[in-house]
């Protein structure tokens, strides 16, 4: 179950622990001090350069860019200078910048998804199509299979084929170019497998749940993951899942 916001990007959330231990650096005695960290210009620099390219461009080197400069940004947002903030916001683009009710860093999918069908590669065009479809800028900082119900905090979508679709276009995105966005691809795949083997906060009965389940199991019946989640679907039907059903978060 996903409780936290803190960060919507699967390669963002492991990120943001390290950028939290290391912001003593970044962080100093008081909002005047604080730095923004140079690599919100280079950022700012790769991003402008590749858009006054002329041709089709690898968009993947600066959005890998921008994901491993947001963590650090997310660590120091409240201490900024509203000039400074703003400043991000500018230097930031193609990237959410939020320090109102929450605080939040990450890429806005539409708009990399609209420079990739405008200049990017093959790969840019596949990464983000899945991607827009798994992280949308709609539904919050959360992925699409969970359904938002507080600021911080969601129900899981286990019923229908939403997870089946998801992870089948990843697993297809990994497979055409291994070596495209890796991390990332990677990344949302792993946040698939722990929700589907972890989650118990679903939005739906258990009847549902258990048959949103069993549609994964059916789509991919020699994963290593199927047998922990056939286990799961057993404890649902005998009572004893664990499972919070028709769950509201918060």
């Amino acid at each position: 179950m996903l409780t936290s916001i803190n960060q919507p990007r699967a390669l963002l959330r492991a990120l943001l622990a390290a950028a939290i231990a290391m912001s003593c650096v970044a962080i100093k005695a008081s909002a005047a001090d604080v730095e923004i960290p140079p690599a919100v210009a280079d950022y700012a620099s790769a991003m402008g350069e590749m858009k006054t390219s002329r041709g089709k461009s690898p968009i993947e080197p600066v959005f890998e860019a921008g994901m491993q400069v947001s963590p650090q940004i997310q660590a120091i947002l409240p201490d900024l200078s509203e000039s400074q903030y703003q400043q991000v916001q500018h230097q930031m683009q193609g990237f959410i910048v939020v320090r109102e009710a929450i605080i939040v860093v990450r890429p806005s999918v539409d708009y990399f998804r609209t420079l990739a069908r405008k200049q990017g590669t093959k790969a840019d065009r596949a990464f983000f199509d899945i991607y827009s479809r798994t992280e949308p800028d709609g539904n919050g900082p959360f992925p699409a299979y969970i359904q938002q119900q507080t600021e911080e905090s969601g129900c899981t979508r286990f019923d229908g084929k939403l997870m089946v679709d998801l992870y089948r276009g990843w697993m297809t995105f990994r497979t055409t170019y291994p070596d495209a966005y890796a991390s990332e691809a990677q990344g949302e795949i792993d946040s698939l497998e722990t929700e589907l083997l972890t989650g118990i906060c679903t939005c739906d009965d258990a009847g549902k749940t258990a048959a949103g389940l069993q549609a994964f199991v059916k789509a991919f019946p020699d994963l290593p993951i199927t047998p922990k989640i056939k286990t799961r679907i057993a404890r649902i039907h005998s009572g004893k899942s664990g499972f919070r059903f028709n769950c509201h978060a918060g």
